[in-house]
């Protein structure tokens, strides 16, 4: 994320998603689900999915970013085969012609230099997928960013009640939207700092239609 994102805590963990293109904020009838990973569901492996709704002009760039997690995954295989290809190929060049013997100095270069080339091999393959897929849905006028513009990040942390639903978004007009379809999900000053407007009654009967 390259810009600063609007945060905003919602009561309760299902929420009513507005039919909002989080990224150009145009009407939107579109739905896409996709996960959350930040650093620590690396470590937790956890991925928090929601469906959000983009506009038709919006959705091909959002799913195209979505699917470039999938290079990454591929980029770490060609990385790995790259790797081991490195160290039996460095391990033989650097073998001692007189004893075939390959030293400990050479058998460590051998191993840095297949980690380099596994790692450059990775990050280029993952590099050269973004590109492609920014060349093929470039950004357009009047988007706030490159891809997917909202996520949910699961619940809040840092000692706060478990039952709630953090989301991430690009644009805070879009976070207002999110508060105003959930507005009994925010309490009056929640609801007044992120759309500006006192809290209205709580909508009965609500249904979200992206299970958080």
């Amino acid at each position: 994320m390259t810009r600063d994102w609007t945060r905003i805590v919602m009561k309760g963990t299902a929420q009513v998603i507005p039919a909002v293109c989080p990224n150009c904020l145009g009407p939107a009838d579109q739905r896409l689900r996709y996960g959350y990973k930040g650093l620590e569901g690396w470590v937790t492996r956890t991925t928090f999915y929601q469906t959000f709704a983009y506009c038709p002009a919006c959705l091909p760039q959002a799913a195209s970013a979505s699917r470039l997690g999938r290079w990454g995954w591929t980029g770490v295989g060609l990385g790995l085969v790259a790797a081991v290809a490195g160290a039996i190929l460095l391990g033989d060049a650097l073998r001692d012609p007189a004893t075939g013997v390959c030293t400990n100095l050479n058998a460590n270069l051998a191993i840095a230099g297949s980690a380099a080339l596994g790692v450059t091999t990775g990050l280029l393959t993952y590099l050269a997928a973004r590109l492609l897929k920014r060349r093929r849905h470039p950004l357009r006028p009047g988007q706030a960013v490159w891809g997917r513009a909202a996520f949910y990040t699961g619940a809040a942390r840092w000692g706060l009640h478990r039952d709630t639903a953090v989301y991430l978004a690009a644009r805070p007009e879009w976070i207002a939207a999110l508060a105003r379809a959930n507005p009994e999900q925010l309490d009056g000053p929640a609801y007044q700092q992120a759309t500006g407007e006192a809290q209205p009654a709580p909508i009965a009967g609500a249904r979200p239609f992206g299970p958080a």
